[in-house]
């Protein structure tokens, strides 16, 4: 079934995309934009600065970082809000789901992400609360909790694994936590796998939490595509 809002707009998503290369691009040009924004748990807890959990969402790397982080949220967050916003296509999708309003649907989208972010830091937060050298940046947990709640709201859904390869959302979930599995294990580059798997769990448990009618669709979509593909 095609998506096709009424109104086409994604307010959140852009508002997200647009705050969030305006302070990376301020932390790119200021450092102390950047180390006080920084996921840094020791400063964490000497300091009392919570705000890290989140505000670490807001500054990147560098611009590809930047950029592919931006990009893949574009991919999922335009539909995921504007479906999320639009009771009358969201019950096309997931009928049993009557107690929705636009403003609950936007409320749900800014708690994916951003309670994403914060979920996704959870693990990291307590492993090098006590290493003064470790930092971390980057929108990465929030992206995948979106991509994730994409994913369990419309898992038959193709999507392109790593913009080039299509399969179903629920196989591309499946592939993403299992590559960030591997290499998390592995243990080896800069980048935080241990967040963007927990950043994933907590889009999937947010959207649970939500409303468990979700689970319940999400596998019985699977079950009859995978009875199809038998008949």
């Amino acid at each position: 079934m095609p998506i096709t809002p009424v109104d086409m707009t994604s307010p959140l998503t852009f508002a997200i995309i647009i705050v969030t290369v305006l302070i990376s691009y301020l932390a790119f040009e200021r450092r102390d934009w950047f180390n006080r924004l920084a996921f840094h748990p020791y400063v964490i807890f000497q300091n009392k600065e919570w705000d890290r959990l989140i505000g670490h969402a807001f500054v990147h790397a560098d611009w590809m970082h930047l950029g592919f982080n931006m990009y893949t949220f574009y991919s999922f967050g335009e539909i995921l809000e504007q479906v999320l916003t639009h009771p009358e296509i969201l019950q096309k999708f997931h009928p049993a789901i009557h107690l929705w309003s636009p403003l609950s649907g936007k409320v749900l989208f800014v708690f994916i992400y951003f309670l994403g972010a914060v979920i996704a830091s959870l693990p990291s937060l307590k492993k090098y609360r006590y290493q003064y050298a470790y930092r971390s940046v980057g929108a990465s947990g929030a992206v995948s909790a979106i991509m994730m709640a994409f994913m369990i709201l419309f898992p038959t859904m193709d999507v392109g694994f790593l913009m080039l390869i299509p399969m179903p959302a629920w196989i591309g979930a499946l592939v993403f936590l299992g590559l960030e599995h591997y290499f998390s294990k592995k243990g080896q580059g800069p980048i935080a796998h241990d967040a963007h798997i927990y950043g994933a769990l907590g889009g999937l448990l947010i959207i649970g939490l939500w409303d468990y009618h979700f689970y319940i669709d999400f596998v019985e979509a699977i079950r009859n595509q995978i009875t199809s593909i038998f008949q």
